[in-house]
């Protein structure tokens, strides 16, 4: 009769060996897709960079996983976590869409070139007005406006990020200019 302690060994070197054939997996399957995963997450709205650091992270969270059904379709999952961490990137930048204007000192005098301290401060304020405007409406609507006017993505391409028509695009790009006509038509 075996021992506990023999037995602990072979469940101890099973899960090593688990563990190493896991790693390998990962390790294969970044090597095979890890392009095709940053043009994946690209298309949802990203740049470059942005969709490396998302498609890393997938990868860490993929390797932290310890279950086994997971290995049979390891691929899809991956892809899963990173359109999740895609959208949720997106998401926090709909929520606060100009803090990475103001803090590229490159951009800042591309958007508004004031001609005096008293037209800075009103720019800076209407665009305060602006985002107030934007963080009133609802997530969909908001994140298809400045997918559309931030990013310059076309209205089909929004659609596929979104997973809604293209009418409905047109309907929240509508719905939110419309929105922020009205909140700031008194300061325009």
């Amino acid at each position: 009769m075996p021992s506990l302690l023999s037995f602990k060994r072979k469940a101890a070197n099973s899960e090593s060996n688990y563990e190493s054939d896991r790693r390998q997996q990962v390790e294969q399957l970044f090597l095979k897709q890890q392009r095709k995963l940053i043009r994946h997450i690209m298309a949802k709205g990203l740049d470059k960079r942005e969709a490396e650091d998302i498609a890393q992270e997938a990868f860490v969270k993929l390797l932290g996983l310890e279950q086994e059904k997971v290995s049979s379709y390891i691929a899809a999952y991956l892809y899963k976590i990173a359109t999740n961490l895609a959208i949720d990137k997106l998401r926090r930048k709909a929520r606060s869409p100009f803090d990475h204007y103001v803090s590229d000192s490159d951009e800042l005098p591309k958007l508004c070139a004031p001609t005096g301290p008293e037209q800075n401060h009103h720019n800076h304020e209407l665009l305060k007005e602006m985002e107030k405007a934007l963080a009133s409406l609802p997530d969909k609507c908001r994140l298809a406006f400045l997918l559309y006017k931030m990013r310059g993505q076309s209205y089909e391409e929004i659609s596929l990020t979104l997973q809604i028509s293209t009418s409905m695009v047109r309907k929240y790009v509508l719905r939110a200019v419309r929105h922020c006509y009205q909140q700031l038509e008194h300061e325009l």
